[in-house]
């Protein structure tokens, strides 16, 4: 069993979450991937009883299904001197965190697993939810903007004040136990990015940056993807063209809506502006408390 402290991934979204994933926890030998993009059954299963005690909305909590402590030890069993990493962004999520006990998630993280260490990877608000929105607005039921915003308020409100959150950590594990990086240095200079991070959950850095070197998964949707959205939803939102194509053609159609240019989005002036009034502080915090260089990525400040 590693003897080194585990490590969890807590996102946020649309921050380069699923390249981590898929280029540097499941690829270096020196890490025992727990969460995604293959999730261990018993971590999987643990963290989703954590996940549901933990959840503000939800005041009726069903008992937890069996004995966390011991399913974490079943899913680290294997892991030898290798570092167990446990990735879900869905972590980040603000009603993990409730005003009356902001540190229910990181106490039972610990509860269940010992001493942890917590990575978070923080993105320009504003390009976040740029991108989160034409992530979720290709789809059948498609929403400009500023209708999007209204309806998804959680988005923008609560989830991605990062201070809050690496507060609520390091209260718990140690402000010494909490890494936060920044999403623009890994499209910036991952090979900067990778040293950082593996540096800090104790990782060779020299592969981490050859595996991390260039990599970009989960990529904006394209301008043709998001006008197939729009003509779907206003005149065939209960068709699927692409399922009803022969394979061949389907994944033709596929390649064809992936190509081109990068999806764009402009928010709402006014919408822009709450946003960026409502993180200014919180980003001010975190730069101060970690180091971090948000200021010249043009951070809300």
């Amino acid at each position: 069993m590693s003897k080194r402290l585990p490590v969890f991934h807590i996102g946020a979204n649309k921050a380069g979450s699923t390249t981590l994933q898929r280029a540097l926890f499941a690829r270096h030998p020196e890490v025992l991937s727990l969460g995604k993009p293959e999730p261990v059954r018993e971590a999987q299963h643990a963290i989703a009883a954590i996940l549901e005690e933990c959840d503000s909305r939800e005041p009726a909590k069903r008992p937890i299904d069996g004995d966390l402590r011991q399913m974490w030890q079943q899913a680290i069993a294997g892991a030898g001197e290798r570092l167990p990493v446990f990735s879900r962004e869905e972590l980040i999520r603000y009603y993990l965190y409730g005003q009356s006990d902001p540190e229910r998630l990181p106490n039972a993280i610990v509860k269940m697993a010992g001493p942890v260490r917590v990575v978070m990877v923080v993105r320009h608000q504003v390009k976040l939810i740029e991108s989160l929105y034409i992530h979720k607005a290709n789809q059948s039921h498609f929403k400009t903007a500023e209708k999007w915003i209204a309806a998804q308020p959680e988005w923008f409100a609560y989830g991605y004040r990062y201070s809050e959150i690496a507060e609520a950590w390091a209260r718990v594990v140690g402000e010494e136990n909490v890494g936060v990086f920044v999403f623009e240095e890994l499209v910036d200079s991952s090979d900067a990015f990778a040293k950082r991070l593996c540096n800090f959950i104790g990782i060779d850095a020299q592969l981490g940056m050859q595996l991390l070197s260039k990599r970009h998964e989960n990529v904006r949707k394209s301008e043709r993807t998001q006008a197939y959205a729009r003509l779907r939803s206003a005149f065939f939102p209960e068709i699927s063209f692409g399922n009803a194509l022969p394979g061949p053609l389907r994944r033709a159609w596929r390649n064809y809506l992936e190509g081109g240019q990068r999806a764009r989005v402009e928010l709402p002036p006014a919408w822009l502006d709450r946003i960026v009034e409502y993180y200014g502080s919180d980003n001010r915090k975190l730069a101060a408390r970690f180091g971090l260089p948000l200021q010249d990525y043009n951070y809300p400040m």
